[in-house]
């Protein structure tokens, strides 16, 4: 198979991943909690799986890392939880995920918020310009949040910028790093970013289930869900100390341990090292496209500026269904329709058209990979071409 849906979940995963994971499983119980060995060593793994999270994130204090389950639920907890008063403000891009959008849209409608969206064109998907108007007359801002890149046409966002004018301006920045923890350098400090949310499952090549959101000390979270945490058990109320406040029932030691294992093979491989291969096969997925005269790509094509992620449809074909062509007759697996983001479908048009169909790379990706996919878009559209020509010549012999 031609594995081509690595925005979706990474595959394979690095050996070191599965094995932890196997070893999470038989060695580790009950972190938190218990006396036994196999307790302390689960402690021990907690405590070293923040180590490395917080390294990958250049987060000074380790504490400050909180696992969920998924960046969506991580994400949830830090729109969900945010201490809103009814009026306020919160900014996000035209092109999020319904990890970021729908939780954002529950709140405003329960809380009676308001919700601005930034604008979006294929050279600037995020408008600075509109942004910083937005946060000079508009008061009621207290929370910015923005995905670092895009799951639909893989646009990274100028966070940097983002960050930098929501510390002047006196917001909360909240980023959502699932398309590019592991992929892309982060740096929390740098991003001025107050929250940071990221799964394993994608660029840092864990397993799926896990997650995790750092969170500054200065942003006064609330409690999302409440439970045991193994650290107040001898109290009625849940003691407000990050992370165990949001840590709450029996921790999954298991994929813990096996995210972290994804997270240094990624640091030790080199996070530049991988984006060179992705950033080359992505420039030969592109200019491949670009020849096909029935291939139309959306978004800018800058690979500088892109993660491995590429949307496109073939001229008067719906994307699913030429999703399933290129599974059942050329084992190519892919992603085709909305992708989870009706906001980036409205945003490059697409949304009408059932959506788009996405190539996604990885590390493991192969130009055989990459040449498969070109070959049969290549198939697929002669074929389209003759058949329309044929129902074209049919047309013309019908007695007039």
């Amino acid at each position: 198979m031609h594995y081509l849906d690595n925005a979706a979940t990474s595959w394979p995963k690095p050996e070191i991943v599965y094995e932890s994971l196997d070893q999470g499983f038989r060695q580790f119980l009950s972190a938190k909690r218990g006396t036994s060995q196999t307790s302390r060593h689960g402690a021990a793994a907690l405590d070293a799986a923040r180590q490395t999270l917080a390294e990958l994130l250049h987060v000074p204090d380790a504490s400050r890392i909180v696992f969920t389950g998924g960046c969506t639920q991580a994400l949830n907890l830090a729109i969900q939880a945010f201490p809103w008063q009814p009026g306020d403000g919160i900014v996000i891009s035209a092109l999020e995920h319904h990890a970021l959008s729908r939780p954002v849209r529950k709140v405003a409608r329960e809380k009676q918020l308001e919700f601005y969206v930034v604008p979006y064109t294929d050279e600037e998907p995020f408008s600075l310009d509109a942004y910083e108007q937005l946060l000079r007359t508009k008061p009621n801002i207290r929370l910015v949040a923005t995905m670092h890149a895009s799951n639909v046409i893989g646009s990274i966002l100028p966070v940097e910028a983002i960050g930098r004018l929501a510390r002047q301006y006196g917001k909360y920045y909240l980023l959502d790093a699932a398309q590019s923890a592991g992929a892309l350098p982060i740096d929390a400090q740098r991003f001025n970013a107050d929250m940071i949310a990221l799964p394993a499952h994608k660029s840092l090549y864990g397993p799926p289930g896990i997650g995790a959101l750092y969170v500054s000390e200065n942003v006064p979270l609330q409690t999302f869900m409440e439970g045991g945490t193994g650290s107040d058990s001898g109290e009625h109320a849940v003691r407000l100390v990050v992370p165990d406040m949001f840590e709450v029932g029996t921790i999954p030691m298991p994929q813990i341990h096996a995210m972290a294992a994804g997270a240094e093979w990624v640091m030790e491989t080199g996070i530049e090292t991988i984006r060179q291969h992705e950033t080359r096969l992505l420039q030969h997925l592109l200019d491949g496209l670009k020849a096909l005269p029935e291939v139309i790509v959306y978004g800018h094509t800058h690979v500088e500026r892109k993660t491995p992620v590429v949307s496109f449809n073939l001229i008067g074909k719906q994307p699913k269904s030429v999703g399933e062509l290129l599974f059942d007759r050329y084992d190519i697996a892919l992603r085709a329709g909305f992708h989870c983001a009706p906001m980036a479908h409205q945003a490059i048009g697409t949304l009408p058209l059932g959506g788009t169909i996405r190539a996604s790379l990885g590390y493991y990706t192969t130009l055989d990979d990459v040449d498969a996919l070109l070959n049969a878009l290549g198939h697929i559209g002669d074929v389209t071409h003759h058949s329309d020509r044929k129902d074209s010549l049919s047309e013309e012999r019908q007695p007039r």
